[in-house]
């Protein structure tokens, strides 16, 4: 649990500053410090043209707790900066996501678990300043091994769901939800 806590705190803390090799440097000591079961890894995704400057930070931890039961986690950041003459803005975002996930079977799992997003914070050149509004969504996933090593199909049904939010006037008065179902394949190369 220490290790979960300190792993909120420094991705929460460090968002502002969140350099890969001070936040690997971090993972590193926090898995020589943890059981060796449990499994860190930190992912940092960024895109980048004219006007556009985007920066994802995403802290995993994976935990098995029984022989086909795995805890995953993950704390995210993400952060993007569009400039375009008068039209400039900054946003910004935290996630927290907690899935428990039974293997089934040597090549399929099952998760059931929660994604929570803050309101993300939007700022533009002209003062003006308001968050969307925060966001819950509530997962059912099974994954399947893919055409190669570190390769996955992962098929989803979601039910998210935006609180209440004033800012936007009566666009949100009542929250909003989507459903949905998704087929994703992934590949780490």
């Amino acid at each position: 649990m220490r290790s979960i806590l300190l792993a909120t705190c420094l991705m929460v803390s460090s968002h502002c500053a969140a350099r890969t090799d001070a936040l690997a440097a971090t993972l590193d000591w926090l898995q020589s410090w943890s059981p060796q079961n449990i499994e860190f890894k930190m992912v940092k995704s960024a895109i980048k043209f004219s006007g556009c400057k985007q920066k994802e930070y995403l802290a995993a931890m994976n935990q098995p707790l029984s022989e086909n039961l795995v805890l995953e986690m993950g704390l995210g950041y993400a952060k993007g900066a569009h400039s375009w003459g008068v039209f400039n803005q900054r946003i910004s975002v935290k996630e927290l996501s907690i899935i428990p996930r039974y293997q089934l079977s040597h090549n399929l799992s099952v998760g059931f678990g929660v994604i929570s997003q803050s309101q993300t914070e939007f700022k533009t050149s002209q003062g003006f300043e308001f968050n969307l509004p925060s966001n819950t969504q509530w997962l059912i996933k099974s994954r399947t091994d893919g055409f190669a090593k570190n390769h996955y199909w992962e098929l989803t049904a979601s039910s998210q769901k935006w609180s209440v939010s004033d800012n936007l006037g009566g666009i949100f008065e009542n929250g909003v939800r989507d459903s949905k179902i998704a087929l994703n394949y992934s590949g780490y190369f």
